[in-house]
């Protein structure tokens, strides 16, 4: 029986309390709300939508104060200097819905008492160093302390006091990221990686990839030590970089760069079954080009499960796949194109019927929509590529305005019947 009771209590906290007119049906039903009358019907707005019952079903209607109307009369009833009186007006103002009306009365709260922290929490602040901040000004501060190694102080006063805040439901991942961040880099690799695999489930692609990435490798790793086979990262000794490379050998996960650099090697893997069904599209490109285009297909969905882990680490190799792509391509447009190069030299004949000649003149513009559809196709491929494509891009621009030219003049030639 307690159970169920105490489930019934949960609900009942659910409920929103209703306010305006009251309706009285035959069948013993009441509804609270604002009613209305018309044609016959009677409608009556309530927190969960309108419903409407015929007038013959209504036995009696009691009309009440809105709202709003209820709010100004208790506001004219208390003293508008006592923020106690004033928080518990605004809590029962949002509670039915007045959220404007609420929050100037927060705001009211917080310039008599400013450190009135249940006011301050309704509109979603937290304090920082002496300061009321929102939650996204918060979340910046918590990032910078998090780079900073401040975990102690994240995981026991600023985190907490930005999960009784948060509500939206991107605020809350955010913070969850945080969290499982100071986790990890405070050596709490258990903990971490609940975190980590909690954001996995709760993400969506290809967010979630990284995220379960850094949950394996946590659970591959419990001790949170990882064996670096080169320095990170590899380019350390080329280029300036302010932070001192990560040496081959073991280290701790818990420093940023050795976690890129198990991410690194965690993404390889679909770096490499990207880069052998290359291979394999490359094999078949001129005996089987379908079957190359698919195996390429498949290579950029491996491609995008390692981007997803490590950012951008196999443009290159997505590059390569659009160039051989646009010379699959560029091959077919140019068997079209000799076609109409072909059409285009009967036009020379001069004992062509006037269908015939009509017929020639559809027989060329059809060849030039191909190569148009082509051209078409090589942009697409190359929209994320233009700087390292810039040479393909510009001679498909180039074409395809001369293509578009060419069909203006066809089209006037077979509708204006010059000849």
């Amino acid at each position: 029986m307690k159970p169920f009771m105490a489930a019934l209590a949960a609900v009942g906290l659910l409920v929103i309390p209703a306010w305006g007119d009251r309706i009285f049906l035959k069948d013993g039903r009441t509804f609270e709300g604002a009613v209305t009358e018309s044609s016959g019907e009677v409608f009556i707005d309530t927190p969960y939508g309108t419903i409407g019952f015929p007038a013959s079903e209504v036995v009696r209607i009691e009309r009440g104060p809105t709202a709003e109307e209820e709010l100004a009369e208790r506001l004219a009833a208390i003293d508008r200097t006592d923020p106690e009186r004033l928080f518990k007006l605004a809590c029962w103002a949002d509670e039915r819905g007045l959220v404007r009306q609420s929050r100037q009365l927060l705001g009211e709260v917080i310039q008599l008492r400013p450190d009135h922290a249940a006011a301050r929490r309704m509109l979603r602040q937290v304090k920082v160093g002496g300061k009321w901040l929102g939650v996204s000004a918060a979340m910046e501060v918590a990032r910078s302390k998090l780079e900073v190694g401040e975990y102690e102080t994240l995981l026991k006063s600023l985190l907490p006091a930005l999960g009784e805040v948060v509500t939206d439901s991107r605020d809350r991942l955010r913070l969850l990221d945080l969290r499982a961040n100071c986790l990890l880099r405070s050596g709490r690799y258990e903990q971490a990686r609940g975190h980590f695999r909690a954001l996995a489930q709760k993400c969506p692609p290809p967010r979630s990839l990284r995220y379960s990435a850094i949950a394996d490798i946590l659970r591959n790793h419990p001790d949170g030590m990882y064996l670096l086979t080169e320095p990170y990262p590899p380019t350390a000794g080329l280029l300036a970089d302010p932070v001192a490379p990560v040496k081959r050998g073991p280290a701790s996960l818990s420093r940023p760069r050795v976690l890129e650099a198990a991410l690194r090697d965690f993404a390889k893997r679909d770096l490499r079954k990207g880069r052998a069904l290359m291979d394999q599209a490359k094999r078949l490109e001129l005996t089987e080009p379908e079957a190359a285009k698919a195996k390429y297909a498949l290579a950029v969905k491996a491609f995008d499960a390692a981007d997803a882990v490590v950012p951008n680490l196999t443009r290159s190799y997505r590059v390569e796949i659009v160039r051989r792509r646009i010379a699959m391509i560029t091959k077919d447009m140019n068997t079209e194109a000799r076609k109409f190069d072909a059409l285009k030299a009967e036009l020379g004949e001069r004992n062509l019927t006037p269908a015939a000649y009509a017929n020639l003149i559809l027989r060329m513009m059809r060849a030039l929509k191909n190569v148009r559809q082509d051209l078409e196709a090589i942009l697409r491929l190359a929209t994320d590529f233009e700087e390292e494509l810039a040479l393909e891009v510009t001679d498909a621009k180039l074409r395809l305005e001369r293509i578009n030219a060419l069909l203006g003049v066809l089209g006037q030639e077979l509708h204006g019947g010059n000849r």
